[in-house]
C-alpha cells in the first residue's frame, strides 16, 4: 500500500532526514571517504547506516528497531515521518549487509516513500543495480543529479554522473505514442501516463508493453529493445462498442488497491465500466491480499466480484518464454508473456500455453523468503501445424560403448573338445566413432556411423600326444603341448542405417534403429606354447603365429535407444545387439617346432619332437552375436 503524506510534510521532514541520516552537504560524510574515486560506470557505495545526530537535529533513532509495518497510519508529523523513515532505512542496512538486497529494496523504497533523501534513494538505486534491474536504477541515479543534486557534494555528483553514463551504456529505450491518454504499463509495471515526455528506458530483450484507458480497448504488444537504440510504438487504441459492469467490494477490505488486468485502477469498493469479456483482478492492502481471479463481464449486466484474501509474501514476477505466451496463475489467465506482484502464502500453479508449443506447468510453494522470478521457457513442438511445411535436421553424435560376445567362434574357441583349456576369457573390448543422420519431419532418419571397433580374449590350452622314437622300432614317445592364446580382432568399422525416434515429451525420444555394417577386420592370434615330458620342458614355436589376417567382416546390428534432448543438444543411451553373418579366413599357421632343438638319439626327450602341426589354420572367427551397450552425445544443426 503506498503511503502519502502532505505535500508540505515531505518538504519539511526530507530536510531533516538528510540532516539525520547523513552529515549536511553531503551523504558520503555517513560513511569513511573512499580512498579513489570510483571506476567509470561502477555504482557508487551505498550510504551507511544513520549516525546520531547533534541534539540541535532530528531525534536519535531508535536502536535495532524492525521495519514499522505497511499497514500503519501515515505519520502525523514531520517527526513521526522522520523517525519513520529512519527506521525502514536502517532495516534495509541490515539486511543489505547480508546480501538480501531484494528486500532491503522494498525498505529503501518504503523510506522514501514518505520521504525521499540522498541516501534512501542512492540505497536503493544502489540494490537495483545490484539485481540487474538497471532500467529502474538509472531513474534514481538521475532523481539524485536533478530533484536531490543540491545536498549532492561535487565528488558525488562527479560519481553518480559515471555510473549513470556506465548505465545508459547498457540498456535501450521505446518511444510511445497513442490516440488517447492512456497509461502506459510495460512487463506489468506502471511507466507513466500519455503523452510521455520522452523515450522509456528498457533493459534489452523483451518485453511486454500494455496502454489502458477506461472506455478504451487495451492495447498490447510484444517489443525487442536492443541496447542504445529506441524502438518506436504507436498504440492505437479503440472506443468499445458495448460495456458491462463490475462491481468488487469486501468490508474486511475497505481502502485496498484494487488491480484490474494487472493495473491499478483505484480502491475498495470500486465499480465501473469494462469491456465484455474475462477480465482478471487482485486487491492488496499492505501485507495483506488476494491472488488473482477471474470475472466475467457481460454487456449491459453488472457482475459483483467476491474476494479472497490471505498474508501476502514479497512481490514476484512470472515469466514465459517466448512473451507471446499465455500465462495462468491457479487456472486464471493473467494476459501474454509476464505478471508481476504480490501473492498469498501457500502452493500455486504457473502455466504457459502458445500454439506450436508444448504447455509448461510449474508448481510452488510462496512463503515469507520467496522473492525474483519463476520463469516457464517453452519447448517448440516441431510436429504443430504453426510451423508450416517441415524440413527434416541433421544431428552429428558422438557414439561410444563396451563391446562383448561369449565367443567369436574362432577354431581355436572351438578347439577345446581335443584340447584341455583354461582361463578363457569372454571377448570384450570396445566400439566408438561418429554418427551422423538426417531425420525426416515423421521421425524417420538415415544414419551413417565410422569408427574403430576392437574385441580381444585369452586362454591356456593344452594337448597330450606322442611323436615317433628316433631310435626306431616303432615306438611312441608321449609328449604335452601348452600353448597361451592372444586372439584380437580389431578394425574400422562402418555402418549404414535407418532409426525411427518417438517423442514421449519435449525432452525425451525412444526409438529404435537397424543398420548393416561391415568391419574391415585385421585380426591376429599371438601363440606362446611349450612342449615337454617327464624330464624336460622346452618352448615351442607356431609357423607363422601371430601373423595377422585381414579380410571384411559384415554384419547386421539392431538397437533400441533412449535419448535425452537439451534444445539443440542430446544425449542417447543405447542397446545394439551385432550379428555376425560369415565366417573369417583361416590363420595361416604351420608346424609347430621345438626352439632350439638338440636331440640325443640315445636319451631321446622332447628335443626330439619333429615339427607337427599342432595348431594349423584355424578360422579367425566364426558366426557369432555381439553385445554393444552405449551412450551418446550430440547436437542437432
Amino acid at each position: 500500500m503506498v503511503i502519502r503524506t502532505p505535500r508540505a510534510l515531505r518538504s519539511l521532514a526530507a530536510c531533516a532526514l538528510a540532516a539525520a541520516l547523513v552529515a549536511p552537504a553531503s551523504p558520503a560524510r555517513a560513511q569513511p571517504e573512499p580512498t579513489a574515486p570510483p571506476a567509470p560506470g561502477a555504482p557508487p557505495s551505498p550510504a551507511a547506516a544513520a549516525p546520531s545526530p547533534p541534539p540541535a537535529a532530528a531525534p536519535s533513532s531508535p536502536p535495532a528497531a524492525a521495519p514499522s509495518s505497511p499497514d500503519a497510519p501515515p505519520p502525523a508529523s514531520p517527526d513521526e515521518a522522520l523517525a519513520r523513515a529512519k527506521e525502514l532505512f536502517q532495516a534495509g542496512n541490515e539486511l543489505r549487509k547480508t546480501g538480501d538486497c531484494q528486500r532491503a529494496l522494498e525498505l529503501y523504497l518504503r523510506s522514501r516513500q514518505i520521504v525521499a533523501s540522498v541516501p534512501n534513494t542512492l540505497n536503493a538505486a544502489f540494490c537495483l543495480d545490484q539485481l540487474g534491474r538497471y532500467d529502474e536504477a538509472l531513474e534514481l541515479y538521475e532523481t539524485l543529479l536533478t530533484e536531490l543534486r543540491a545536498e549532492l557534494g561535487e565528488p558525488e555528483r562527479k560519481g553518480v554522473a559515471s555510473t549513470v553514463a556506465g548505465l545508459r551504456a547498457r540498456i535501450g529505450s521505446v518511444l510511445v505514442s497513442s490516440n488517447v491518454d492512456g497509461l502506459v504499463l510495460i512487463d506489468g509495471r506502471p511507466r507513466g501516463r500519455l503523452p510521455v515526455a520522452g523515450p522509456i528506458r528498457l533493459l534489452p530483450g523483451g518485453h511486454t508493453l500494455r496502454v489502458v484507458k477506461d472506455g478504451w480497448r487495451t492495447f498490447e504488444t510484444i517489443l525487442t529493445v536492443t541496447i542504445a537504440e529506441t524502438t518506436t510504438v504507436d498504440a492505437k487504441l479503440e472506443p468499445l462498442a458495448s460495456t458491462g459492469r463490475l462491481k468488487v467490494e469486501d468490508e474486511r477490505l475497505v481502502g485496498a488497491d484494487l488491480f484490474l488486468d494487472g493495473t491499478l485502477i483505484g480502491q475498495l469498493p470500486w465499480e465501473g465500466a469494462l469491456a465484455p469479456g474475462p477480465h482478471f483482478y487482485s486487491v492488496r492492502k499492505g501485507s495483506f491480499g488476494s491472488a488473482p481471479r477471474e470475472a466475467n463481464v457481460i454487456a449491459g449486466q453488472l457482475a459483483v466480484a467476491t474476494v479472497e484474501a490471505g498474508p501476502l509474501g514479497e512481490e514476484v514476477r512470472v515469466v514465459a518464454q517466448p512473451l507471446s505466451a499465455a500465462l495462468t496463475i491457479n487456472s486464471v489467465p493473467v494476459g501474454k508473456g509476464q505478471w508481476r506482484g504480490a501473492l498469498p502464502l501457500g502452493r500455486h500453479t504457473f502455466e504457459a500455453h502458445e500454439p506450436g508449443y508444448f504447455a509448461r506447468t510449474l508448481r510452488t510453494t510462496i512463503d515469507r523468503s520467496t522473492t525474483g522470478e519463476f520463469v516457464l521457457p517453452l519447448a517448440i513442438d516441431e510436429s504443430h501445424p504453426r510451423w508450416g511445411r517441415k524440413v527434416g535436421v541433421f544431428r552429428l553424435e558422438a557414439v561410444g560403448g563396451y563391446a562383448f560376445a561369449s565367443s567369436l567362434e574362432s577354431d581355436a574357441e572351438q578347439s577345446c573338445d581335443r584340447f584341455h583349456c583354461s582361463g578363457v576369457s569372454r571377448p570384450a573390448g570396445a566400439l566408438a566413432g561418429l554418427r551422423g543422420s538426417y531425420q525426416f519431419p515423421i521421425g524417420a532418419a538415415i544414419e551413417l556411423t565410422a569408427g574403430y571397433m576392437l574385441l580381444r580374449t585369452e586362454f591356456d590350452r593344452s594337448l597330450d600326444a606322442t611323436f615317433a622314437d628316433p631310435r626306431g622300432g616303432g615306438g611312441k614317445l608321449p609328449i604335452r603341448y601348452a600353448f597361451h592364446d592372444d586372439l584380437q580382432m580389431a578394425g574400422v568399422t562402418v555402418i549404414v542405417g535407418g532409426s525411427y525416434h518417438h517423442e514421449l515429451s519435449s525432452w525425451l525420444d525412444v526409438g529404435g534403429a537397424l543398420g548393416l555394417g561391415v568391419v574391415l577386420a585385421e585380426a591376429s592370434d599371438e601363440v606362446i606354447g611349450t612342449a615337454s615330458d617327464a624330464q624336460r620342458t622346452v618352448g615351442v614355436v607356431v609357423s607363422s603365429g601371430g601373423k595377422a589376417v585381414r579380410y571384411a567382416s559384415p554384419f547386421a546390428m539392431p538397437e533400441l535407444r533412449l535419448r535425452l534432448k537439451l534444445g539443440r543438444l542430446s544425449a542417447s543411451a543405447g542397446l545394439g545387439v551385432g550379428f555376425f553373418l560369415v565366417d573369417g579366413p583361416p590363420f595361416e599357421t604351420g608346424n609347430t617346432n621345438v626352439v632350439d632343438r638338440q636331440c640325443d638319439e640315445q636319451n631321446p626327450t622332447v628335443d626330439c619332437a619333429p615339427g607337427k602341426k599342432v595348431i594349423f589354420e584355424e578360422l579367425a572367427q566364426g558366426r557369432f552375436t555381439m553385445f554393444f551397450p552405449n551412450l551418446s552425445v550430440g547436437y542437432r544443426f
